[in-house]
């Protein structure tokens, strides 16, 4: 054989060999993680959320159809108190995360159902900007809240004071059916990373 036709080879799988690299880079950095990496529990069978009417944080009905359209991780607790701040806190940083995803981000939002005593609206509004503008809020009475706080499998102390590292946070997908919960997982990187896997 040849030197030139030696180089060529050579020269082809060097290629060849970028080319893998450069995919698996790709791969790595974008690509779905598999499901038995996935530290959320996603559900066989997933359903639509049951009817509901709360009302937000500008002060407008909150029903089941205000899901449609968005990725919604939906969690439960008493706004006013400060052990929800860290919990809030980590899903702040998972959206912030997904800036590198930016049209799943600008799709992505926080759904906290206020259960604790009755606040204003802007008071409401206030509280669930402090964390991000793009979060929004819900509240309503106990038994209209139910059948979302049920569905979603949070613990009934959990659905009035916020635990962060035993917290039950149900991912609602852009079609109103839930997805996945979220249970105790307390890394942001890995929230916004499972996220990937469902879009």
């Amino acid at each position: 054989m040849t030197r030139s036709r030696l180089f060529k080879k050579l020269g082809l799988a060097l290629a060849a060999l970028a080319v893998f690299g450069f995919s698996y880079y790709l791969g790595a950095r974008h690509g779905r993680p598999l499901v038995h990496h996935l530290q959320a529990v996603e559900l066989p069978e997933p359903g639509p959320v049951p009817p509901f009417r709360l009302r937000d944080a500008l002060g407008f009905d909150f029903t089941e159809k205000d899901f449609i359209g968005y990725w919604n991780f939906v969690m439960a607790g008493d706004l006013t108190e400060a052990q929800c701040r860290p919990l809030l806190d980590r899903y702040v940083l998972a959206w912030n995360l997904l800036a590198a995803h930016p049209k799943l981000q600008r799709r992505t939002r926080v759904v906290f159902l206020h259960t604790g005593a009755p606040l204003a609206d802007d008071e409401l509004r206030r509280r669930i900007h402090f964390h991000n503008p793009r979060f929004t809020a819900a509240q309503g009475t106990s038994q209209a809240l139910a059948p979302l706080v049920e569905t979603l499998g949070i613990p009934d102390r959990e659905a009035r004071h916020c635990d962060p590292d035993r917290s039950v946070v149900g991912l609602v997908g852009p079609r109103g059916r839930l997805l996945a919960l979220f249970t105790g997982i307390t890394d942001p990187k890995v929230i916004a990373k499972d996220l990937q896997y469902f879009q």
